[in-house]
């Protein structure tokens, strides 16, 4: 989805220090940093800063290798994004996944991934057993999934539910299955 608007290339344009002088955090925009040809030297420049580092887009978990996963772990980061857009992207996915969890999970803030969040988009190409399928594989796996509507307009309230249910974490810990779920009701 986001190749089609921002595209596939990641280009290396600066280092590190030519815009960050010592700040404590430190906010990185490219959303495909994993795609780039000088990431290994992008990601050490990272790790050597000690700073925070604020993904802030989504990362390509698909290109995940265990040294990324390794370099990634050893940066300070509260929160991750990865995405798993397309159901029929699973077999790509749920390795590389599976991969950050491994590596990556014991060292993030001394947390589990749970501070991972994988973007799935709904009512685009899947239904809505192939939607709740991937929230649940992602939830056993310790990752947050965030649900994002493809045509919020015009879908059927079904996924405006599942999203409120997903997307606030209080209600997706204490609720473990959507079929479960009441919607809070107008009490006017």
């Amino acid at each position: 989805m986001v190749e089609k608007k921002e595209g596939r290339c990641s280009v290396k344009v600066a280092d590190l220090a030519e815009f960050w002088h010592g700040q404590k955090k430190i906010v990185l925009c490219d959303p495909n940093i994993l795609a780039c040809k000088d990431w290994k030297d992008l990601l050490q420049q990272l790790i050597d800063s000690k700073a925070e580092v604020d993904f802030n887009q989504g990362l390509d978990i698909r290109l995940m290798t265990e040294e990324k996963a390794r370099m990634i772990a050893s940066m300070k980061i509260k929160e991750i994004h990865f995405a798993w857009d397309r159901y029929e992207d699973k077999d790509k996915v749920l390795p590389k996944l599976k991969l950050f969890a491994d590596v990556a999970s014991p060292n993030i803030h001394k947390k589990q991934v749970h501070n991972a969040i994988v973007y799935t988009i709904v009512n685009f190409s899947t239904t809505i057993e192939q939607d709740l399928e991937r929230i649940y594989t992602l939830r056993e796996m310790g990752y947050w999934p965030y649900v994002m509507i493809y045509d919020k307009a015009h879908c059927k309230p079904i996924y405006k539910d599942m999203q409120r249910w997903v997307n606030n974490r209080f209600i997706f810990a204490s609720c473990k299955r959507f079929e479960d779920y009441k919607k809070p009701t107008n009490t006017k």
